[in-house]
């Protein structure tokens, strides 16, 4: 995994950006999560008002997360623009975020907020709950977070001691034959996630990747809104969950 040869634990700077957002995070319980955003600002613009309204303890964002509209000569041009667009929006969120990019993001999101952290081959403490992330997908539509399964299958080996029954495991893709079904009815996920979440158990795998398949299969949640006021809320001490949709 480029830049993720060791699992990175990330302390410094954090745990005084969590404590400045001033929100007791003892004990982390109730997150917000989606997927599949794809730029689309109003979206980002409800899930700031979510956030408060439910008064959850952090916001996952499992992926494809910026759009390439606009006369950019490039995805890429487009997608530099459209992120300070999605980091503006995600600096009103007083909470701590985390996130992974997914096939359709052709450059990293970066946020700047200590607090906004990428979990892609990181294990983040947080309260009595720890967030671990990866990014790629199987090959799908020759983005730049693909990978083949020989490779993610090695990915994958580098995380697995730094997973535990108190995880929160964020991916883009699914696993395969869990919420992973497109319309031809083939199952795209990856057998080697399949296998990982088996062997290690992790208390939730959040992810999000093929719309169509937004749901719930046991720890498996695809928060995927398809670019839509769409998302989760997901208690980690019940296991119990929420879908909350926005007008419009």
């Amino acid at each position: 995994m480029p830049g993720t040869s060791a699992v990175r634990h990330v302390t410094t700077g954090w745990l005084a950006a969590v404590q400045a957002i001033g929100k007791d995070l003892v004990e982390v319980m109730r997150l917000i999560a989606l997927a599949d955003v794809h730029g689309y600002h109003e979206v980002y613009d409800w899930l700031v008002d979510l956030v408060d309204a439910e008064d959850s303890d952090a916001v996952v964002l499992a992926g494809d997360l910026l759009g390439w509209g606009g006369d950019s000569d490039t995805v890429e041009e487009a997608q530099a623009a459209d992120r300070l667009q999605v980091l503006h929006r995600l600096s009103e969120i007083k909470r701590p975020i985390f996130y992974v990019m997914g096939n359709d993001d052709w450059i990293e999101l970066d946020a700047p907020h200590p607090s906004h952290q990428s979990v892609h081959g990181k294990r983040i403490n947080l309260g009595n709950f720890n967030f671990v992330g990866y990014q790629h997908t199987l090959p799908f539509m020759g983005g730049v977070h693909e990978k083949s399964e020989h490779e993610i299958e090695k990915d994958l080996a580098l995380l697995e001691a730094e997973i535990d029954s108190t995880t929160v495991l964020v991916t883009h893709g699914p696993a395969y034959g869990i919420l992973d079904k497109v319309h031809s009815g083939q199952h795209v996920g990856s057998t080697s996630l399949r296998d990982f979440v088996q062997r290690t158990a992790p208390r939730i795998h959040i992810h999000g990747h093929i719309h169509r398949e937004f749901g719930r299969a046991g720890r498996h949640f695809n928060v995927s809104s398809a670019g839509r006021k769409r998302a989760m809320v997901i208690d980690l001490l019940t296991m119990e969950h929420r879908v909350i949709e926005g007008a419009g």
